[in-house]
């Protein structure tokens, strides 16, 4: 819940609203659906736990008020209705009654209100509350007044108006009046000297966007290294990430960068190892000096190590940097300072050094491709991120979070898929992991128009991500009667069996319902759903058929 911008909420409409802006401003917001004296304490008790972490608060109304008497000196930002927002309010209103109540938080300026009232010839009145308990009391005096209809803010509001017998409009913020709001909340940010200063240290857009929030994951072993990944965020000790490819190692990278107090507000500068051209290793990473060779630029150019200089350097695929050029690095890590190409002055480096791994360097040290001193230099601290065949329970979780991904980004609604399909997703090894889970997911979203033929296209797309052909190469005339298929349940594999054999012998569902023995009907369930339900006769119908299990 803790983020640079914090943001209260009158009820769960708005809460979506500022969901959405957020995505749409990259914000580093967190919204809390809260007010007066709960919101005072919650955001204290943010802030005690983690002094400095909310730079900016937006609220409005009476909430407002408290927050500023309360926390003097932390900046806001108010979220308060235009008169395009009251008038839209209004105008709903008048088709119940013209008798209507505003009820306002804190000392509003209600000019606006009566103004309208006059504009609409509606009988309009204003009742001022700071509390919950005023607010009763107001609401009370609003139907002995005789108001028909009442204009508020949240759902607690509309719960305490109800409960009176009164209906009531609700009179929030607009999705354009919060987004203006948040922008404002954005530049007042931006303008902090530590936000213009991380700026100034990026000017390459070296940032890291992941937090440890980010990570989808459910397992308890995945749970234990993101447990010992925050234990570690806050040290400027090396550390070492081994992870098969795909498993999120640069994601947990970045997590530990922005969970630092003070390197978060610096450069998070990631460098591939593995596509380091030997040529231009030294002049990439250590800069050079004007005039150091010809083509340099004038001035020079400061190298990627330098630039991280105050935050993090990534070092992912460690494991492949040449021997010569592990070398350079360990001098550069050991003392702790560079010098660039064609200069004698050496430039001392604050810098914090992640690297990672899809390979066991212990191993490479052993067949001496890897130097010892630099592997022990790395490994101050070490993480190992198990691969995703060994955290089975996180395959559903990371489904469904990239369905909603790429059905948001490709204008799609398919949320979920069948407990079948999930038991599918299951049972591969997935030796690009994560990656290509999110792959496949993609894949899928692409080609799907709805959630019933997603169904059908992720089995499709499994189909062809995970076969391989069982028989010896250059036996193509025994491979034509013979088919694979993925071992799972019975009723599963007789499906699969009849996918298959419709694909290979290239069949129209008739074709084949007729080669099976079923009728046409029969044959339609069986390709659109699971077989557990099916008729005996479908089983039978199928055992002689010659199959060779993957």
């Amino acid at each position: 819940m803790i983020a640079d911008i914090f943001v209260t909420s009158p009820d769960r409409e708005v809460t979506k609203i500022i969901e959405k802006i957020k995505k749409d401003l990259k914000l580093d917001l967190a919204v809390a659906e809260t007010s007066f004296e709960d919101a005072v304490s919650l955001i204290k008790g943010l802030m005690e736990r983690e002094p400095g972490c909310i730079k900016i608060i937006a609220s409005g109304g009476a909430t407002l008020e408290l927050l500023r008497k309360e926390i003097p000196h932390t900046q806001m930002v108010n979220i308060h209705p235009t008169e395009y927002d009251i008038l839209l309010a209004m105008t709903k209103a008048r088709r119940y009654s013209e008798k209507i109540g505003l009820f306002v938080a804190g000392s509003e300026d209600t000019q606006v209100f009566e103004n309208l009232c006059s504009l609409l010839n509606l009988c309009g009145r204003v009742y001022v509350y700071n509390s919950w308990h005023d607010l009763r009391k107001q609401v009370e005096k609003a139907h002995r007044d005789g108001i028909k209809v009442a204009l508020g803010v949240g759902d607690r509001i509309s719960d305490y108006v109800k409960k009176s017998g009164l209906l009531c409009i609700s009179a929030t913020a607009g999705e354009r009046t919060i987004r203006n709001a948040l922008s404002v909340a954005k530049e007042m940010l931006d303008s902090l000297p530590e936000f213009r200063l991380k700026k100034e240290l990026n000017p390459k857009g070296f940032t890291a966007k992941y937090k440890f929030s980010d990570i989808v994951h459910t397992d308890k072993k995945m749970s234990l290294v993101i447990e010992k990944a925050r234990k570690y965020s806050n040290t400027d000790c090396t550390v070492l990430i081994k992870g098969e490819s795909g498993t999120g190692k640069e994601l947990l990278a970045q997590s530990m960068h922005n969970e630092h107090k003070l390197r978060s507000q610096g450069p998070f500068v990631a460098i591939n190892c593995a596509a380091l051209d030997n040529n231009l290793f030294k002049s990439e990473l250590f800069g050079y000096a004007e005039g150091s060779f010809t083509g340099a630029v004038k001035g020079g150019k400061p190298g990627l190590i330098e630039l991280a200089g105050g935050g993090t350097l990534f070092l992912d695929e460690i494991g492949k940097l040449k021997f010569e050029q592990q070398g350079n690095l360990l001098r550069v890590l050991q003392e702790k300072e560079v010098r660039r190409i064609g200069s004698d002055r050496l430039i001392p480096l604050d810098v914090r050094v992640i690297a990672a791994s899809n390979e066991n360097l212990s191993e490479l040290v052993k067949k001496g491709v890897f130097r010892e001193d630099l592997y022990f230099r790395l490994s101050v601290l070490k993480l190992d991120i198990p691969p995703l065949r060994e955290r089975k329970e996180d395959i559903r979780e990371q489904t469904l979070f990239f369905l909603d991904e790429f059905s948001e980004r490709y204008g799609k609604s398919i949320y979920s898929f069948p407990a079948r399909i999930f038991q599918r997703l299951s049972a591969p090894a997935w030796p690009g992991n994560s990656r290509q889970l999110g792959h496949l997911i993609e894949r899928c979203i692409v080609l799907a128009s709805q959630e019933e033929e997603a169904a059908e296209i992720i089995s499709e797309l499994l189909d062809e991500e995970f076969a391989e052909s069982v028989w010896p190469a250059g036996s193509e005339e025994n491979a034509q009667d013979k088919i694979s298929v993925n071992i799972s349940t019975l009723a599963e594999m007789n499906t699969e069996i009849v996918r298959r054999i419709r694909d290979k012998a290239k069949l129209t569902n008739s074709e084949l319902a007729l080669k099976l023995g079923i009728s046409r009907p029969t044959l339609t369930k069986m390709l659109n759903c699971s077989t557990t339900c099916l008729p005996d006769k479908i089983t039978q119908s199928l055992r002689p058929l010659s199959t060779n299990n993957s």
